[in-house]
């Protein structure tokens, strides 16, 4: 008898799911690294590895190999089976209470984004996490593999977006493609302004919400050198 066919293979679904798995892995790195009351730079020395790999890895940006998880595991102290990004009920992170099918954890990041006259950023360390809905995350067209957050810092962007509020920033976004929110690169420094494209130019405008700071136009040749970092999708602050 002729088995049925296979159901075709949903190639988003995959990317996005092993992007949750990576995410998964990497936050189990850090969180085991923190319990052994270790920096990133710490175990960078412990294991042999770059201090921006182990980042890399923590955030879940980079695919390990099995040589890299096995030299961090040895240099934790622990069972490399402790990375298994895939639940089996025994090795990983401890439960968060939260319905996986329903909500998201979402990375706040050690980073700065200036809402004034310019912030580097921080060392990508993860700082804690925020739950967010799924079915908003799909609605908003966010794949939680490539959100983080961030902080805002400064008055630029007052008062909509004030000194100390929290950003959720989708990282694949890495071009103009509508008018918004993003976080940019300009001359080593980290900003989140608006970005308004100029269709008589084919040039852009960065604006501030606050008047007191003036929109700065760039050319055409400039704001194709611009570097975007993501869309802000969501922000949030103390009243």
């Amino acid at each position: 008898m002729t088995p049925p066919p296979s159901p075709p293979v949903d190639e988003g679904h995959v990317k996005s799911r092993v992007g949750e798995l990576a995410h998964a892995q990497g936050g189990r790195v850090r969180d085991l690294r923190k319990q052994k009351g270790l920096t990133i730079e710490d175990l960078a020395q412990r294991s042999g590895l770059h201090f921006n790999t182990v980042g890399r890895i923590e955030r879940g940006v980079s695919d390990p190999s099995l040589e890299q998880l096995y030299l961090i595991a040895l240099a934790l102290g622990v069972d490399p089976a402790e990375f298994n990004p895939f639940p089996s009920g025994k090795a990983g992170a401890p439960p968060s209470g939260l319905d996986d099918e329903l909500f998201v954890l979402i990375d706040l990041l050690d980073v700065q984004v200036s809402a004034g006259n310019g912030a580097f950023n921080g060392s990508q360390e993860n700082m804690g996490r925020f739950a967010f809905s799924r079915s908003w995350m799909t609605r908003k067209g966010v794949k939680p593999a490539s959100a983080r957050i961030v902080h805002a810092r400064g008055d630029s962007m007052a008062d909509k977006i004030n000194d100390g509020d929290i950003l959720l920033v989708d990282t694949a976004i890495r071009s103009l493609e509508q008018d918004g929110v993003y976080v940019i690169q300009l001359d080593g420094h980290d900003y989140v302004k608006v970005l308004q494209r100029d269709f008589s130019t084919g040039g852009l405008q960065i604006i501030s919400y606050n008047p007191a700071y003036k929109p700065q136009m760039l050319s055409a040749e400039q704001a194709a050198d611009l570097r975007i970092s993501g869309r802000v999708v969501w922000h949030g602050g103390e009243i």
